[in-house]
Protein backbone atom coordinates (compact mmCIF):
# COMPACT_ATOMS: atom_id res chain seq x y z
CA UNK A 1 0.00 0.00 0.00
CA UNK A 2 2.78 2.36 0.92
CA UNK A 3 4.70 1.40 -2.23
CA UNK A 4 1.76 2.10 -4.54
CA UNK A 5 1.10 5.44 -2.80
CA UNK A 6 4.76 6.42 -3.24
CA UNK A 7 4.65 5.47 -6.92
CA UNK A 8 1.60 7.70 -7.48
CA UNK A 9 3.34 10.64 -5.82
CA UNK A 10 6.50 10.09 -7.87
CA UNK A 11 4.53 9.95 -11.12
CA UNK A 12 2.65 13.14 -10.15
CA UNK A 13 5.96 14.89 -9.43
CA UNK A 14 7.22 13.93 -12.88
CA UNK A 15 4.11 15.05 -14.75
CA UNK A 16 3.13 18.30 -12.99
CA UNK A 17 6.37 20.27 -13.53
CA UNK A 18 6.38 19.28 -17.21
CA UNK A 19 2.72 20.17 -17.69
CA UNK A 20 3.20 23.52 -16.03
CA UNK A 21 5.73 24.54 -18.69
CA UNK A 22 4.49 22.44 -21.63
CA UNK A 23 3.97 23.68 -25.17
CA UNK A 24 1.68 22.21 -27.85
CA UNK A 25 2.98 21.10 -31.24
CA UNK A 26 1.29 19.59 -34.29
CA UNK A 27 2.64 16.29 -35.58
CA UNK A 28 3.92 16.57 -39.15
CA UNK A 29 3.52 13.78 -41.74
CA UNK A 30 6.31 11.21 -41.40
CA UNK A 31 7.34 12.30 -37.90
CA UNK A 32 7.84 9.73 -35.21
CA UNK A 33 7.74 10.07 -31.46
CA UNK A 34 11.47 9.47 -31.41
CA UNK A 35 12.02 12.43 -33.77
CA UNK A 36 9.91 14.75 -31.63
CA UNK A 37 11.54 13.56 -28.40
CA UNK A 38 15.03 14.19 -29.78
CA UNK A 39 14.08 17.62 -31.08
CA UNK A 40 12.52 18.52 -27.73
CA UNK A 41 15.48 17.25 -25.74
CA UNK A 42 13.50 14.70 -23.72
CA UNK A 43 13.08 10.94 -23.70
CA UNK A 44 10.32 9.06 -25.52
CA UNK A 45 9.03 7.86 -22.14
CA UNK A 46 8.65 11.47 -20.92
CA UNK A 47 6.60 12.37 -24.00
CA UNK A 48 4.41 9.29 -23.55
CA UNK A 49 3.73 10.15 -19.89
CA UNK A 50 3.03 13.81 -20.69
CA UNK A 51 0.50 12.84 -23.39
CA UNK A 52 -0.95 9.71 -21.70
CA UNK A 53 0.23 7.50 -24.56
CA UNK A 54 0.46 3.74 -24.31
CA UNK A 55 1.95 2.97 -27.75
CA UNK A 56 5.09 4.78 -28.88
CA UNK A 57 4.67 3.46 -32.46
CA UNK A 58 1.24 4.95 -33.00
CA UNK A 59 1.29 8.62 -33.93
CA UNK A 60 -1.11 10.35 -36.33
CA UNK A 61 -0.11 13.27 -38.55
CA UNK A 62 -2.06 16.39 -37.54
CA UNK A 63 -2.53 15.30 -33.96
CA UNK A 64 -1.30 17.60 -31.19
CA UNK A 65 1.24 16.70 -28.57
CA UNK A 66 2.43 18.46 -25.48
CA UNK A 67 6.19 18.80 -25.18
CA UNK A 68 8.23 20.28 -22.34
CA UNK A 69 8.51 24.00 -22.90
CA UNK A 70 8.66 26.83 -23.28
CA UNK A 71 9.14 26.05 -26.96
CA UNK A 72 11.89 27.98 -28.68
CA UNK A 73 10.67 30.57 -31.19
CA UNK A 74 12.21 31.83 -34.41
CA UNK A 75 13.84 35.25 -34.42
CA UNK A 76 14.54 37.65 -37.28
CA UNK A 77 17.82 36.00 -38.25
CA UNK A 78 18.15 33.81 -41.33
CA UNK A 79 20.95 31.62 -42.67
CA UNK A 80 21.39 30.32 -46.21
CA UNK A 81 23.06 26.90 -46.17
CA UNK A 82 26.36 26.80 -48.04
CA UNK A 83 28.15 23.82 -49.52
CA UNK A 84 29.86 21.72 -46.86
CA UNK A 85 27.88 23.15 -43.92
CA UNK A 86 26.16 20.93 -41.37
CA UNK A 87 23.38 21.69 -38.93
CA UNK A 88 25.78 21.31 -36.03
CA UNK A 89 28.25 23.75 -37.58
CA UNK A 90 25.52 26.31 -38.23
CA UNK A 91 24.21 25.95 -34.67
CA UNK A 92 27.72 26.51 -33.29
CA UNK A 93 28.16 29.59 -35.49
CA UNK A 94 25.12 31.26 -33.94
CA UNK A 95 25.67 29.81 -30.43
CA UNK A 96 22.40 27.84 -30.32
CA UNK A 97 21.66 24.14 -29.93
CA UNK A 98 21.05 21.86 -32.89
CA UNK A 99 17.73 20.88 -31.32
CA UNK A 100 16.54 24.51 -31.23
CA UNK A 101 17.59 24.94 -34.85
CA UNK A 102 15.64 21.80 -35.79
CA UNK A 103 12.63 22.93 -33.80
CA UNK A 104 12.20 26.36 -35.43
CA UNK A 105 12.64 24.84 -38.89
CA UNK A 106 10.58 21.65 -38.28
CA UNK A 107 13.53 19.52 -39.35
CA UNK A 108 13.26 15.76 -38.85
CA UNK A 109 16.84 14.79 -39.57
CA UNK A 110 19.78 16.62 -37.99
CA UNK A 111 22.10 15.08 -40.56
CA UNK A 112 20.33 16.46 -43.60
CA UNK A 113 20.26 20.08 -44.71
CA UNK A 114 20.27 21.11 -48.35
CA UNK A 115 22.60 23.62 -49.99
CA UNK A 116 20.70 26.84 -50.67
CA UNK A 117 18.11 26.11 -48.01
CA UNK A 118 17.20 29.12 -45.86
CA UNK A 119 17.02 28.34 -42.16
CA UNK A 120 15.23 30.40 -39.56
CA UNK A 121 17.38 31.14 -36.54
CA UNK A 122 16.12 30.90 -32.94
CA UNK A 123 15.38 34.16 -31.14
CA UNK A 124 18.39 33.60 -28.87
CA UNK A 125 20.82 33.27 -31.78
CA UNK A 126 23.89 35.52 -31.60
CA UNK A 127 23.95 37.35 -34.93
CA UNK A 128 27.14 38.92 -36.33
CA UNK A 129 27.48 42.68 -36.01
CA UNK A 130 27.19 44.72 -39.21
CA UNK A 131 30.55 45.14 -40.91
CA UNK A 132 32.40 48.44 -41.14
CA UNK A 133 31.14 50.52 -44.07
CA UNK A 134 33.78 52.98 -45.29
CA UNK A 135 32.61 56.44 -46.32
CA UNK A 136 33.76 57.83 -49.66
CA UNK A 137 36.32 60.64 -49.60
CA UNK A 138 35.65 63.57 -51.95
CA UNK A 139 38.98 65.27 -52.70
CA UNK A 140 39.16 69.07 -52.80
CA UNK A 141 41.29 70.31 -55.72
CA UNK A 142 44.38 72.17 -54.52
CA UNK A 143 43.81 71.28 -50.86
CA UNK A 144 46.86 71.09 -48.61
CA UNK A 145 44.99 69.58 -45.64
CA UNK A 146 42.15 67.11 -45.12
CA UNK A 147 39.93 66.75 -42.05
CA UNK A 148 39.15 63.09 -41.33
CA UNK A 149 35.41 62.36 -41.48
CA UNK A 150 33.44 59.56 -39.86
CA UNK A 151 34.05 56.24 -41.58
CA UNK A 152 37.10 57.45 -43.53
CA UNK A 153 40.35 55.51 -43.48
CA UNK A 154 43.91 56.60 -44.16
CA UNK A 155 43.99 54.35 -47.23
CA UNK A 156 40.86 55.98 -48.66
CA UNK A 157 42.20 59.49 -48.05
CA UNK A 158 45.53 58.65 -49.69
CA UNK A 159 43.77 57.11 -52.70
CA UNK A 160 41.41 60.10 -53.08
CA UNK A 161 44.31 62.56 -53.19
CA UNK A 162 46.52 60.18 -55.22
CA UNK A 163 49.18 59.94 -52.54
CA UNK A 164 51.07 56.91 -51.17
CA UNK A 165 49.85 55.95 -47.69
CA UNK A 166 53.48 56.05 -46.54
CA UNK A 167 53.68 59.72 -47.54
CA UNK A 168 50.67 60.62 -45.37
CA UNK A 169 52.16 58.71 -42.46
CA UNK A 170 55.54 60.43 -42.84
CA UNK A 171 54.22 63.98 -43.33
CA UNK A 172 51.87 63.75 -40.33
CA UNK A 173 54.22 61.71 -38.12
CA UNK A 174 51.47 59.15 -37.38
CA UNK A 175 52.30 56.56 -34.73
CA UNK A 176 49.29 54.31 -35.47
CA UNK A 177 48.10 54.53 -39.10
CA UNK A 178 45.24 52.13 -38.33
CA UNK A 179 43.73 54.53 -35.81
CA UNK A 180 43.07 57.97 -37.22
CA UNK A 181 40.47 59.83 -35.18
CA UNK A 182 37.53 61.70 -36.66
CA UNK A 183 38.29 65.42 -36.85
CA UNK A 184 42.05 64.98 -37.24
CA UNK A 185 43.54 67.41 -39.76
CA UNK A 186 46.05 65.71 -42.02
CA UNK A 187 48.71 67.43 -44.09
CA UNK A 188 48.61 66.50 -47.77
CA UNK A 189 51.92 68.25 -48.47
CA UNK A 190 55.01 68.89 -46.37
CA UNK A 191 54.09 71.70 -43.95
CA UNK A 192 55.93 75.01 -44.15
CA UNK A 193 55.31 75.78 -40.48
CA UNK A 194 55.15 73.84 -37.28
CA UNK A 195 51.45 74.26 -36.63
CA UNK A 196 49.44 71.38 -38.01
CA UNK A 197 46.07 71.99 -36.45
CA UNK A 198 45.59 75.75 -36.20
CA UNK A 199 46.43 78.59 -38.52
CA UNK A 200 45.12 81.91 -39.73
CA UNK A 201 41.98 81.23 -41.85
CA UNK A 202 42.76 80.88 -45.56
CA UNK A 203 40.30 83.61 -46.52
CA UNK A 204 42.04 86.24 -44.41
CA UNK A 205 44.53 88.27 -46.43
CA UNK A 206 47.60 89.99 -44.95
CA UNK A 207 45.79 93.35 -45.26
CA UNK A 208 42.98 92.09 -43.04
CA UNK A 209 45.30 91.31 -40.14
CA UNK A 210 45.80 94.13 -37.69
CA UNK A 211 49.43 94.26 -36.57
CA UNK A 212 49.91 94.77 -32.87
CA UNK A 213 52.31 97.35 -31.54
CA UNK A 214 53.69 95.00 -28.91
CA UNK A 215 56.54 92.51 -29.02
CA UNK A 216 56.33 89.55 -31.45
CA UNK A 217 55.34 87.06 -28.78
CA UNK A 218 52.48 87.91 -26.42
CA UNK A 219 52.67 87.03 -22.75
CA UNK A 220 48.95 86.14 -22.66
CA UNK A 221 48.89 83.34 -25.19
CA UNK A 222 45.16 82.62 -24.73
CA UNK A 223 44.17 85.87 -26.51
CA UNK A 224 45.73 84.55 -29.76
CA UNK A 225 46.11 88.11 -31.16
CA UNK A 226 48.42 88.40 -34.18
CA UNK A 227 51.66 90.16 -33.35
CA UNK A 228 53.94 92.42 -35.30
CA UNK A 229 55.58 90.91 -38.35
CA UNK A 230 58.96 89.37 -37.76
CA UNK A 231 61.30 89.23 -40.74
CA UNK A 232 63.29 85.97 -40.77
CA UNK A 233 67.04 86.33 -40.43
CA UNK A 234 67.62 84.80 -43.86
CA UNK A 235 65.79 87.69 -45.58
CA UNK A 236 67.28 90.75 -43.88
CA UNK A 237 70.73 92.29 -44.14
CA UNK A 238 70.39 94.16 -40.84
CA UNK A 239 70.15 91.07 -38.64
CA UNK A 240 73.47 90.15 -37.08
CA UNK A 241 74.42 86.52 -37.63
CA UNK A 242 74.68 84.32 -34.56
CA UNK A 243 78.19 83.70 -33.35
CA UNK A 244 77.50 79.97 -33.00
CA UNK A 245 74.73 77.63 -34.12
CA UNK A 246 73.40 74.27 -33.00
CA UNK A 247 70.93 73.01 -35.61
CA UNK A 248 68.60 70.28 -34.39
CA UNK A 249 66.02 68.40 -36.46
CA UNK A 250 62.39 68.20 -35.34
CA UNK A 251 60.16 66.64 -38.00
CA UNK A 252 60.37 68.86 -41.11
CA UNK A 253 62.07 71.69 -39.17
CA UNK A 254 65.69 72.65 -38.47
CA UNK A 255 65.90 74.57 -35.17
CA UNK A 256 68.92 76.70 -34.22
CA UNK A 257 69.06 75.51 -30.61
CA UNK A 258 71.96 77.78 -29.65
CA UNK A 259 70.01 80.96 -30.37
CA UNK A 260 66.88 80.82 -28.23
CA UNK A 261 65.93 84.32 -27.07
CA UNK A 262 63.43 85.34 -24.35
CA UNK A 263 60.66 87.58 -25.64
CA UNK A 264 57.41 88.57 -23.93
CA UNK A 265 57.38 85.62 -21.52
CA UNK A 266 58.09 83.13 -24.32
CA UNK A 267 61.16 81.70 -26.03
CA UNK A 268 61.82 82.49 -29.72
CA UNK A 269 64.31 80.76 -32.01
CA UNK A 270 65.36 81.01 -35.69
CA UNK A 271 64.11 78.01 -37.68
CA UNK A 272 64.23 76.61 -41.22
CA UNK A 273 61.34 74.69 -42.79
CA UNK A 274 61.68 71.71 -45.13
CA UNK A 275 62.20 74.03 -48.12
CA UNK A 276 65.03 75.88 -46.34
CA UNK A 277 62.93 79.00 -45.80
CA UNK A 278 63.57 81.00 -42.64
CA UNK A 279 60.91 81.53 -39.97
CA UNK A 280 60.68 82.09 -36.23
CA UNK A 281 59.37 79.56 -33.74
CA UNK A 282 58.00 80.48 -30.31
CA UNK A 283 57.39 78.28 -27.27
CA UNK A 284 55.45 79.28 -24.15
CA UNK A 285 56.27 76.73 -21.45
CA UNK A 286 53.79 77.99 -18.85
CA UNK A 287 50.89 77.60 -21.29
CA UNK A 288 52.38 74.57 -23.07
CA UNK A 289 51.71 76.18 -26.45
CA UNK A 290 53.62 76.81 -29.62
CA UNK A 291 53.56 79.40 -32.40
CA UNK A 292 55.38 80.21 -35.64
CA UNK A 293 55.61 82.91 -38.25
CA UNK A 294 54.10 82.43 -41.67
CA UNK A 295 55.47 83.21 -45.12
CA UNK A 296 54.60 86.91 -44.68
CA UNK A 297 56.43 87.09 -41.33
CA UNK A 298 53.31 87.45 -39.13
CA UNK A 299 52.58 85.14 -36.21
CA UNK A 300 49.90 82.49 -36.43
CA UNK A 301 47.62 81.40 -33.58
CA UNK A 302 48.95 79.85 -30.39
CA UNK A 303 48.14 76.16 -30.17
CA UNK A 304 49.00 73.13 -28.10
CA UNK A 305 51.55 70.84 -29.78
CA UNK A 306 49.83 68.10 -31.80
CA UNK A 307 52.36 65.96 -33.67
CA UNK A 308 55.12 64.00 -32.02
CA UNK A 309 57.92 66.33 -33.17
CA UNK A 310 56.03 69.37 -31.83
CA UNK A 311 55.60 67.69 -28.44
CA UNK A 312 59.27 66.66 -28.38
CA UNK A 313 60.38 70.17 -29.25
CA UNK A 314 58.29 71.80 -26.50
CA UNK A 315 59.37 69.19 -23.99
CA UNK A 316 63.07 69.57 -24.79
CA UNK A 317 62.93 73.36 -24.65
CA UNK A 318 60.90 73.60 -21.45
CA UNK A 319 63.08 71.03 -19.69
CA UNK A 320 66.23 72.89 -20.75
CA UNK A 321 64.74 76.17 -19.55
CA UNK A 322 63.79 74.66 -16.19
Amino acid sequence: MRRSGFAVLALTALILPLSATAATITVQPGETLTDIAYRSGVSVGTLMRLNNMSNANYLEAGSQLQVPGPRVSAGNGRHRVKKGETLSRIATQYKVSSRDLMAVNSLRNANHVEVGQTLKLPSNAVLPKPGFKPVAVTPIPGATEHTVGKGQTLTQIAKAYKLPVSTLISINDLTNPNKVEVGTRLYLTQPNTVLATQSVPAKASPSQRKPAATKPVQTKVSTAQPAKKVVPASTTTKTQLAKSTDWRTYGPLQVDWANWQPMGGSQVVPTLNSQGQGLYLAVNCSANKINATGADGSWKLWAAPQSRFEKDLVKDRCQAKA
